[in-house]
């Protein structure tokens, strides 16, 4: 069974039981920055779970793309560890079905969909949840001997919903693991988890007494009100496709089914000398990277960027040392021929994916040059220990796997601090762990707010909540800060790119002046500001009046960007789409995928597109529509964003229609006018362009003219022939520089000639020590190039100031390796035949260490 067939099947077994089958959502979670990336099929969910919004349906199913990357390091090393990999689900969140029914669901597919022997499986209960054992027991057909109660099956995260779970294993036979014929899930290699069945039942609302792995510690919860009975408890399950896939397909690992097979082929065909771990790293990070970037993510140095960033080098410097012929992008042609069908997004982003993994492969090829740099200069520090910072510092900043650290450290005779460079890791695992389930926890008796401000910018309203330092409050005072929250409100939460509303709060009590405007949970709109005048109070009747003025600069900006996407796709090519966005009162900005420069003509084009637009007067026009319909409608929209069923289609004319929940203006001609200020790169493979528009874009107007009319007036000139002033005063110090120039050959030449300086040491080699008179590197450099000239075969180390240059002649490289010698003088950089850098101990010294080091030769 393939493991699309697989997919397939699992998907039409709940769809076939009253089951909707829902999309999987992007890796990049929507509304929660708590997290980089999505790890779990119900993590899309949780909002269900938690009761912020209504489910599509009250059953549900998924197969969810999900990227984990805790374990990276153990990719290739066991049967089972992935970065990406699919998770199949079944799920009730408002409690439609409970156990008596997720169990026998989830067997019938096992036993009669997969047609997997039941005497080949077990389940796992935990000890208190005598539920689930009876119905194991009694509703399917599992002998009672294959049901085991294990403590480690209990499901939480110290707040909120938890429960126990069960847990389907496939025993793999005696031959395998301990041997033991009483050998039970969980104990060794023989059994494999293939299905885990989550039961929310509790509410974890204070500390337990110790941990939950055993019946009386669940009983004493519960009597110490430390767990409270949910009153609709819910299902959440979850199945690896992989690990499923391994299983029906008699494989031994996850990389041996057709899921990853062809990509290790792809790795090991491609490679002149291949190992199964490198093979194995190379394919799973290569699925990873093609749909971390199909999903929008691009490579940078920080969040999830960082992490695609980490992926695609390691997976490059594993090509590298398995010498692959080909390139990494090649790999990804073959993940989205395998894997379109499922995600059509992979096939009309291919382009694009290639594009970036091929312009981050280049950039890291230079990199790792400046990583062997920074090695050399670790190892060069004496001692015979490369420390667990150094190391880390090679992994976190240059892509260096401890392997790769390790086997340098060999050739040099060193050691590698391993259990420093673990504590790194560790600490760098502990600052990234996020809590988002307890946050959504924490925040989900907030109060909702209901959003006038399309049709309004003044709402009469009442104070539905008030918070003071992230706590509950019932009144505020006069210099206080605090979150307000309303039951209608104008004021237009941060979100979609566009910032949030600023204004006043008024009530017949006080004033609140609102400094920003923040969505912290679905319909939870929260009013940052400071109590200027008396005090608010819950409760009371309020007057929300959004700042006009700054609003109609914002939804200008904002209503621009629309045209600006559109035309930067007419103008670049469909496969432009939007990456990010910032839309406030004096500019916005707008991100697109694109590797290389807009030219001067491109933007030209483009911003003349819009403001053709801007002038052809192009009505606004709203919708609600299914999803599904807008997007097949040719409504613009973002492959990383997770929408509702039921969408909001915001159009100007027949021209642009895209997705979007903001504010705009009544009609293209308010707008004004509208200019592209810069465009610029933000990251490997993303461009940036600055616009200003409205009274914003007039003032610069306005600006730039004056400031030209005075350069024009310094220049003695005209403003339309300032251009050719500065290219003729151009030409003219262009001219003098070349004469200085000339003059400082000619003062060289002459000292040289005279002997200035020349000092021939004779030791070991030939070898010049000296301090010279140049300003820069480059002088001193030109300074080591005619000594060695004249000493023909030797080293020439000089000094100006707190500078130093080496220069080895190629006969004596192999011998005296100027990036070796540099550790007498301080620190620098540069080739084995050329140094330079800063010196960091006295000239004198460090004269005194090359004396030694290249002494005479009865040394």
């Amino acid at each position: 069974m393939t493991g699309n067939e697989i997919r397939k099947r699992f998907l039409e077994h709940f769809a076939s039981r009253e089951h909707q089958v829902l999309p999987s959502a992007p890796l990049v979670p929507h509304g929660d920055p708590s997290t980089l990336f999505i790890s779990a099929g119900m993590q899309p969910l949780q909002p269900y779970y938690l009761g912020f919004s209504q489910p599509p349906a009250p059953r549900l199913a998924s197969c969810q793309k999900c990227l984990r990357t805790g374990d990276i390091e153990e990719v290739g090393k066991t049967e089972r560890h992935l970065t990406f990999f699919e998770m199949l689900g079944n799920f009730a969140p408002t409690g439609d079905y409970f156990k008596e029914t997720a169990i026998p669901l989830a067997w019938e597919l096992v036993t009669k969909g997969f047609g997997m022997p039941v005497d080949r499986l077990r389940a796992t209960v935990h000890p208190s949840d005598d539920q689930a054992y009876e119905i194991w027991t009694r509703s399917t057909d599992i002998p009672e001997a294959h049901v085991t109660r294990l403590g480690d099956n209990w499901w939480g995260l110290g707040r909120g919903p938890c429960g126990p779970d069960s847990e389907i294993w496939w025993d793999r036979g005696s031959d395998v693991g301990c041997g033991r014929p009483d050998c039970v899930p969980d104990h060794c290699e023989r059994f494999t988890e293939i299905w885990n069945l989550v039961f929310p039942q509790y509410d974890q609302q204070g500390d337990l007494s110790g941990p939950p792995s055993t019946a009386e510690a669940i009983q004493r919860g519960i009597a110490d009100q430390a767990l409270v009975p949910l009153t609709r408890p819910a299902i959440d399950t979850g199945m690896g496709l992989d690990r499923m896939a391994f299983v029906l397909q008699g494989k031994t690992n996850v990389f041996e089914t057709d899921l990853l097979e062809p990509l290790v082929d792809f790795a090991r065909e491609s490679s002149s000398k291949p190992t199964a771990l490198s093979e194995r790293i190379i394919a799973d990070h290569v699925r990873a990277m093609t749909f971390c970037i199909s999903d929008g993510v691009v490579p940078s140095n920080e969040g999830r960027g960082y992490v695609l960033r980490r992926l695609i080098r390691r997976a490059a410097l594993h090509g590298r040392n398995t010498g692959l012929t080909v390139k990494l992008s090649l790999g990804t042609e073959l993940v989205i021929e395998m894997f379109q069908e499922q995600y059509p997004e992979l096939h009309e982003r291919r382009r694009f994916i290639t594009e970036t993994i091929d312009t981050e492969t280049d950039r890291f090829a230079r990199t790792l040059e400046q990583g062997m740099e920074q090695f050399e200069k670790f190892a060069s520090r004496g001692g015979n220990l490369v420390s667990g910072a150094d190391a880390f510092r090679l992994h976190d900043t240059f892509g260096f796997p401890l392997e790769l650290t390790k086997e340098l450290a060999r050739e040099r005779n060193l050691a590698v601090d391993e259990e420093g460079f673990r504590a790194e890791m560790a600490g760098q695992r502990e600052r990234s762990r996020k809590a988002a389930p307890q946050q959504f926890a924490l925040a989900k008796d907030l109060p909702r707010s209901e959003f006038t401000g399309y049709g309004e910018l003044q709402t009469e309203t009442r104070v539905a909540g008030l918070r003071k330092d992230a706590k509950t409050a019932t009144t505020a005072t006069e210099g206080e800060t605090v979150e307000v929250f309303l039951e209608r409100t104008p004021f237009y939460a941060e979100s979609g790119g566009q910032i949030g509303d600023t204004g006043i709060i008024t009530t017949p009590s006080g004033r609140v002046r609102v400094e920003d405007t923040q969505k912290l949970v679905e319909g939870a709109i929260a009013h940052l500001g400071r109590v200027t005048t008396g005090e608010v109070r819950v409760g009371e009747a309020a007057t929300a009046s959004v700042d006009e003025a700054r609003r109609h600069q914002i939804m200008r900006h904002h209503s621009a960007t629309h045209l600006l996407h559109k035309a930067l796709r007419e103008t670049l090519g469909e496969q432009v789409v939007q990456k990010g966005s910032w839309v406030g009162p004096d500019h916005t900005t707008f991100d697109i995928p694109f590797n290389r420069a807009i030219t001067r003509d491109e933007l030209r084009r483009i911003n003349g597109r819009v403001m053709e637009k801007v002038r052809a007067a192009l009505p606004f026009s709203e919708s609600q529509k299914p999803y599904r319909e807008a997007v097949a409608g040719g409504a613009m929209h973002l492959f990383e964003e997770k929408y509702g069923d039921v969408v909001r289609v915001v159009c100007f004319g027949d021209w642009t229609c895209e997705l979007c929940g903001g504010t705009h203006v009544a009609n293209t001609a308010d707008i004004g006018t509208a200019i592209i200020v810069s465009e610029s790169s933000i990251g490997s493979g993303l461009r940036r362009l600055d616009m200003v528009v409205g009274e914003t874009a007039d003032e610069l107007v306005w600006r730039d003219r004056e400031l030209l009319a005075e350069l024009a007036r310094s220049f003695n000139t005209t403003p339309n022939r300032l251009p050719e002033r500065v290219q003729a005063l151009r030409a003219q110090l262009k001219e003098a520089e070349r004469e200085k120039e000339k003059l400082r050959d000619q003062l060289q030449t002459a000292r040289l000639g005279g002997g200035d300086g020349l000092a021939v040491k004779h030791g070991r080699v030939d070898y010049v020590a000296a301090t010279v008179d140049a300003s820069t590197i480059d002088e001193l450099k030109a300074y080591a190039d005619r000594y060695l000239e004249m000493v023909r075969s030797g080293v020439v180390t000089l000094i100006a100031g707190d500078k130093f240059v080496i220069k080895v002649s190629n006969d004596l490289v192999s011998q005296y390796d100027a990036t070796r010698l540099k550790a007498l003088f301080g620190t620098g950089g540069g080739r084995p035949q050329l140094v330079s850098g800063k010196l960091t101990v006295p000239a004198d010294e460090a004269f005194q260490r090359l004396e030694q080091e290249l002494g005479s030769a009865s040394k």
